[in-house]
């Protein structure tokens, strides 16, 4: 098994951060919303994907809770090892053909044609470097000439923490500095 196939392996399955939330609920001090991601490689759902192409595109959804706020992201990305052999993160623009709700791993008539996928001109890629097991990545992306969104992860054995934070002219506006910390659902 390769570098990206151990990758993909760690980040595909259904996460969420019950625990962290239960530890800030027994600490008086919730921080993070209730949070929940289901990440799964989704070649199989593109047609017209180039022969031997070595890639994984991943769909992932990410579900957020709190208190009356909830919000549903869906994203593609596509993660491809660099000529450094490390891991590399590009996000693409949801097909316009497709509504949000309809952008599920679970969606088993969701059909994406390759032709027509555009890579996110907003998103900067994030190269995840590798150390015992451990990967790590940091990208940061100027959405507009205001908005900053930096974006830290880091993969493990069964966990990811993931750090996203918007900033509006230098002053945060949404978003955890402190990581969600995710912990993969046994099957």
């Amino acid at each position: 098994m390769n570098k990206l196939e151990i990758f993909i392996k760690n980040l595909c399955g259904e996460f969420n951060n019950d625990n962290q939330l239960k530890k800030e609920f027994e600490s008086g001090k919730v921080v993070h919303p209730k949070a929940r991601h289901i990440n799964n490689v989704c070649n199989h759902k593109i047609k017209n994907l180039p022969e031997n192409f070595e890639g994984y595109f991943v769909i992932e959804e990410s579900y957020y809770e709190q208190g009356k706020f909830k919000n549903v992201l869906p994203h593609l990305f596509l993660f491809t090892l660099n000529k450094d052999n490390n891991v590399v993160l590009t996000s693409y623009d949801l097909p316009e053909n497709i509504s949000k709700a309809d952008f599920r791993n679970d969606n088993e008539d969701l059909v994406i044609n390759y032709n027509e996928l555009k890579i996110s001109s907003k998103f900067t890629p994030m190269v995840y470097k590798e150390n015992n097991g451990v990967y790590e990545g940091e990208s940061i992306s100027n959405f507009s000439s205001e908005t900053e969104f930096t974006l830290k992860e880091r993969i493990e054995d069964g966990k990811m923490y993931v750090s996203e934070v918007f900033r509006k002219n230098g002053k945060i506006t949404f978003g955890f500095v402190d990581p969600i910390i995710y912990e993969k659902k046994s099957n």
